[in-house]
C-alpha cells in the first residue's frame, strides 16, 4: 500500500560543469509497504540552464551536503518550457532516521 507522506522544500546547491549556483528543491516522501521512498525536483529556468552549458544531467548538493543526480527527459533546448523540471531517481530507505539524515528539511512526525 502506498501513503504519500510529506512534501518539503530545501535549498542546496546545483552543479552544472564547474559552476555551482544555489538552488530551492523540493522532496516527496511516499511510504510504501514500510518503506519510505523519497523523491527530489527542482524548477530551473531554461536560457539559464542553456547559458550553464547543461544538457540533460547535473549534479544536486543538497542541504546536508550529499550530493544526488537530476536530469531531465533528453536535452535542454530552445524549444522546451521556459520551466525545465530536474528529477532524480527515488531513493528509498528502511527508516525515518535514514530519511532525515539525506532530508534533514522534512518534518515528518512533528506536531
Amino acid at each position: 500500500m502506498t501513503r504519500h507522506l510529506e512534501n518539503a522544500d530545501g535549498q542546496g546547491q546545483i552543479l552544472i560543469g564547474e559552476r555551482l549556483s544555489p538552488v530551492a528543491y523540493q522532496v516527496s516522501v511516499e511510504e510504501i509497504d514500510g518503506r519510505y521512498q523519497a523523491s527530489v525536483s527542482l524548477h530551473a529556468p531554461r536560457d539559464w540552464l542553456l547559458k550553464q552549458g547543461f544538457k540533460s544531467r547535473a549534479t544536486l548538493i543538497l542541504a546536508n551536503g550529499d550530493r544526488t543526480d537530476v536530469g531531465h527527459d533528453g536535452p535542454v533546448d530552445i524549444g522546451d518550457n521556459v520551466s525545465v523540471i530536474l528529477s532524480g531517481a527515488p531513493q528509498s530507505f528502511d527508516d525515518q532516521a535514514s530519511l532525515v539524515e539525506k532530508f534533514p528539511e522534512l518534518k515528518l512526525g512533528e506536531a
